[in-house]
């Protein structure tokens, strides 16, 4: 059977057990104070009985007798042995004298070898171009080579040089790096 919920008679709420006391309780500060003072009334009971002895009671240290010293025969040391090497000697006699001509780096050796920087390798020839628009913003010049790989796809693969200075080839690569465009050198023998 359904029941009518909306018309029920709502039943007054309980009150058991809770009943507030009339009386004030005692403030936090005077609980405070009670409790430093037992607490201090323990620490003092606790030194009395545990503390140290009154001086009266401890025993007077002896005096210690002094005995005669005897000096004792002095050892005798073995004979010093001759040393095995010269630098004891040769050392203090020794004089550095700095160079006083100034430092020059040697020159780089000549070599056939030239270096050329691959910037990417597209399967779209429009790809390429754009790469080397990309890289003729940066003040470098570049070509596309077409390369024909195993599998029989072409590829079209976007060049920087040749150089003959290794250190140039890396300052390029660096600067090509800073523009997020990856690179790698490869050595050409002539």
């Amino acid at each position: 059977m359904a029941r009518d919920y909306a018309n029920r008679k709502k039943s007054p709420p309980r009150r058991g057990g809770q009943t507030k006391s009339t009386q004030p309780g005692l403030p936090g500060w005077v609980w405070l104070m009670v409790g430093v003072t037992a607490g201090l009334v323990i620490a003092v009971v606790l030194y009395i009985i545990n503390g140290p002895e009154p001086a009266s009671r401890q025993p007077q240290a002896q005096p210690v007798e002094q005995q005669a010293e005897t000096p004792e025969p002095a050892k005798e040391l073995p004979p010093k042995e001759e040393a095995r090497f010269t630098f004891y000697e040769m050392l203090p006699n020794f004089q550095l004298v700095p160079r006083t001509e100034q430092y020059t780096p040697p020159p780089e050796p000549e070599s056939n070898l030239r270096y050329a920087i691959q910037a990417g390798s597209f399967g779209r020839q429009a790809d390429a171009e754009a790469r080397r628009a990309e890289i003729a913003l940066l003040g470098m010049q570049s070509r596309v080579e077409t390369a024909k790989l195993d599998d029989g796809r072409t590829v079209y693969r976007v060049i920087i040089g040749p150089e003959s200075s290794f250190k140039r080839v890396k300052n390029q690569m660096a600067r090509l790096y800073d523009n997020g465009i990856e690179s790698f050198f490869r050595r050409i023998d002539s």
